[in-house]
């Protein structure tokens, strides 16, 4: 997986620009494995596509419980995440995706992206002296 891990260290900025960018490589993969189905909205949850993205959903579900000891205030965040996954992977592990599936995780991934944009600009540094 790309990226290195988070440690105690590391600045708030840079552990949610790091999980913001994990969430995106998989809302980017879901996508491409959604357009690459020539079949309608037929799903092989054993392809290697589907593998891949349950594995980057297991790396960011790792990742959000380390956030989630290290940023406890984030809880709207930390939810949202775990909802996210969790349609993620509803949608990826049937053989068909319905029309109600896929609507709820482009919603779960609105509200997601939606609370990144918020928390991230409230996260950029000040640059008044």
């Amino acid at each position: 997986m790309e990226g290195k891990e988070m440690d105690e260290y590391s600045p708030k900025r840079h552990d949610m620009a790091q999980l913001k960018y994990l969430c995106e490589s998989l809302h980017d993969d879901s996508m491409a494995t959604l357009s690459d189905s020539h079949h309608g909205w037929v799903n092989d949850p054993t392809s290697a596509s589907n593998l891949q993205l349950n594995d980057l959903i297991e790396h960011i579900a790792s990742f959000t419980m380390n956030y989630k000891i290290k940023h406890v205030e984030d809880e709207e965040l930390i939810t949202q995440i775990d909802e996210y996954l969790d349609d993620t992977f509803m949608l990826f592990s049937n053989y068909g995706v319905s029309a109600q599936d896929l609507q709820r995780w482009q919603r779960s991934a609105k509200r997601l992206f939606n609370i990144f944009a918020e928390e991230c600009a409230l996260l950029q540094p000040s640059h008044s002296f």
